[in-house]
């Protein structure tokens, strides 16, 4: 391996961590809620995305991985998905379902329904493709900034860019995936930016 190889190899490893899923949903559900939402609503928004979502589905990779069950935390197998994604569907779901009951979060509650779908979708292809979440929630996540920041929108693109890149140098992903991950989540987020 070449030093230049090394360090975009280890500069690809920065930002894939910068960019998982967990790390962006609950950056950005704590940046909208606490602009977004009045009063108490943004502490049931940031407690139940917290609580009931990345909480839970880091203990379960955690505990997947160090007992074997996963080969790393990002599960990164396509096999081993068919037990992460149920965990994840339930969780989200719960969470969604919370903040519909509570009537709380306004258009934040329909952003993790659409999430909540774009997941559903991964794990139905999950049976012949591995989708990249890294992508799918990134392109996602940067969609619905453009809707609510333009100026930072074009950033978060940029940004969903690098982390599908980074992917890629890590070999987490092929281009197809990469892609299916690019055009789902641009999909769902594009869909949910004319809904609001």
């Amino acid at each position: 391996m070449g030093v230049s190889f090394l360090l975009l190899y280890r500069v690809s490893a920065v930002v894939s961590f910068l960019g998982h899923p967990l790390v962006t949903t609950m950056v950005f559900a704590v940046l909208v809620a606490r602009h977004h939402v009045p009063g108490s609503g943004s502490a049931w928004i940031i407690g139940s995305v917290a609580l009931l979502v990345v909480g839970p589905i880091s203990v379960w990779n955690l505990w997947q991985t160090r007992r074997g069950g996963y080969t790393n935390f990002d599960v990164s197998q396509r096999t081993q998905r068919h037990s992460f994604y149920p965990v994840l569907l339930v969780l989200l779901g719960a969470a969604t379902a919370g903040l519909f009951w509570q009537q709380q979060g306004g258009a934040f509650r329909y952003g993790l329904l659409a999430v909540w779908a774009l997941l559903l979708v991964c794990f139905a292809l999950n049976f012949w493709l591995k989708v990249s979440l890294h992508a799918a929630i990134s392109f996602f996540l940067a969609c619905v900034v453009l809707t609510l920041y333009p100026g930072w929108g074009w950033l978060a693109l940029v940004a969903a860019g690098l982390v599908a890149a980074s992917r890629l140098v890590l070999r987490r992903h092929t281009a197809s995936e990469l892609l299916a991950g690019t055009l789902l989540g641009t999909i769902a987020g594009l869909l949910l930016a004319w809904e609001l």
